[in-house]
């Protein structure tokens, strides 16, 4: 439930406050919307400018929807008995919202980084939290300077705790996030070659992620996965840390770990946890939820129960039967290190038929985009096996040529402008019996691929 009133906004975020007299100051707010045309009524819609649009265009619209009020950048007189506030600058003001909740918050705040596997963390860590304890996480993947502090505004003063993802394309920015959020435990899942354009290397990855380190308070924790990487820059933490990870020197690690039937099974500390997740790339996942659980007081047998109810996020490995063939949606998005994560799921997917990989582009890679697209088309061959390889996008070809140059036959290998032009090859392609992979950036939205698919007949088996 929002405590916040109409005053607490006005005393945050200043401005010029426009209403029927008198002002309804103690009014409580409804939720925060910044698009128009997902308005509700009692909403306040928050008018940002961004790249191709200006919430301010689109205030007469909201209210129309019955939004409450409004915050604007331009004057604009409200319906009777509604209220519009004006400020300078409309994201400054959404900022400093957040700010001034996050002031009122005495809970514990978490945030979670990496390179791969933060969301599906970040949802482990609420899952388990949420069995004993009361709290909130980020909406979807809201980890920017927008989904930030939008996420923020659902943290209330009765919270025990809130679990933030936060994301970066360049230096500086998950510092900025973690200025605003002040987190007391730190999380961070990878450091890999993510957004290359905006960090150069892995080196520059891992330093980005270290701003999260040098943000965390003396008295508080980080939580870290055992990667080559984030040991080196482990030293920028004034916090104890938790180590995660299947190491012996980690101070959570796993016994006995299988992942069998869509369901990752391991044991910590003679305590059985079953996961209805398919991949063994999401037990680290698990681990740091765990180590965050134990921080803040659940027991083993609490956590397991918790996780055994786990919902895996939508288009993150989700597996899907349709027209009799097994189909990994993991469209979302996609970098090198997920992608060789994907693959060996689907190497070791026990299905009748063949292995298909659909790929689109992973993004933001910077000048060796090339490179690590022709390196992906051989790990089509060599760690998954795949029988057939429709590659779309732009480095299509560089996929197609890579998966060739590791020995796949060129007629089992097809390059595409977009996902639209592989749907042919796929409708025909796919019998009953295969497990298909379907996995690329976010820019690439291949899950129309998946949504395509749903109308094709089914197919005999050959």
């Amino acid at each position: 439930m929002n405590t916040s009133t109409l005053q607490d906004l006005c005393k945050a975020i200043g401005g010029r406050l426009r209403t029927d007299a008198p002002a309804p100051y103690g009014q409580p707010l409804g939720s925060v919307a910044t698009d128009s045309r997902c308005v509700n009524p009692g909403d306040i819609f928050w008018a940002l400018r961004g790249l191709n649009h200006d919430g301010n265009d689109f205030v007469a619209e909201a209210f129309e929807r019955g939004a409450a009020g409004a915050i604007t950048s331009e004057p604009f007189e409200p319906p009777v008995g509604r209220w519009t506030i004006e400020v300078a600058d409309t994201q400054i003001a959404l900022w400093n919202w957040a700010r001034y909740k996050r002031l009122r918050f005495t809970g514990t705040l978490i945030a979670v980084t990496g390179s791969v596997g933060k969301t599906t963390t970040r949802q482990m860590i609420h899952t388990v939290l949420r069995r004993r304890l009361k709290g909130t996480a980020s909406l979807r993947n809201h980890n920017n300077h927008i989904g930030v502090p939008l996420s923020m505004l659902a943290i209330e003063p009765d919270h025990d705790y809130a679990v933030l993802e936060l994301g970066a394309s360049g230096p500086g920015e998950i510092a900025a996030l973690a200025g605003l959020c002040v987190p007391k435990v730190g999380v961070i899942t990878h450091v890999g070659d993510a957004h290359l354009g905006g960090f150069g290397s892995r080196r520059g990855v891992a330093e980005a992620k270290a701003e999260l380190l040098a943000s965390l308070p003396p008295d508080g924790q980080a939580v870290l996965v055992d990667d080559p990487w984030i040991r080196r820059i482990a030293g920028r933490c004034r916090t104890p840390i938790v180590w995660v990870g299947r190491s012996a020197n980690c101070d959570v690690k796993p016994d006995e770990v299988a992942g069998v039937g869509g369901r990752l099974a391991f044991i910590v500390d003679g305590c059985q946890f079953e996961i209805p997740v398919w991949g063994r790339h999401h037990l680290n996942g698990a681990l740091s939820a765990i180590a965050v659980g134990r921080m803040l007081g659940l027991d083993l047998l609490d956590m397991a129960a918790a996780l055994a109810e786990f919902s895996p996020v939508p288009m993150r490995c989700e597996v899907l039967q349709l027209r009799g063939a097994t189909v990994i949606n993991d469209a979302y998005n996609a970098n090198p290190a997920s992608m060789h994560a994907a693959l060996e799921l689907v190497r070791d997917f026990d299905a009748p038929g063949r292995r298909i990989v659909v790929c689109g582009d992973m993004a933001e890679l910077g000048d060796d985009s090339s490179c690590y697209h022709f390196r992906l088309g051989g790990e089509v061959v060599t760690v998954c096996g795949a029988d057939l390889l429709i590659a779309c996008g732009r480095f299509a070809r560089n996929v197609v040529d890579g998966a060739r140059s590791a020995g796949m036959p060129t007629t089992r290998t097809i390059p595409c402008i977009t996902p639209e032009d592989a749907l042919p090859f796929l409708g025909q392609a796919i019998l009953p019996g295969d497990v298909v992979l379907v996995k690329g950036s976010r820019s690439m939205n291949m899950e129309r691929v998946v949504e395509a698919f749903r109308a094709y007949p089914r197919r005999r088996s050959a």
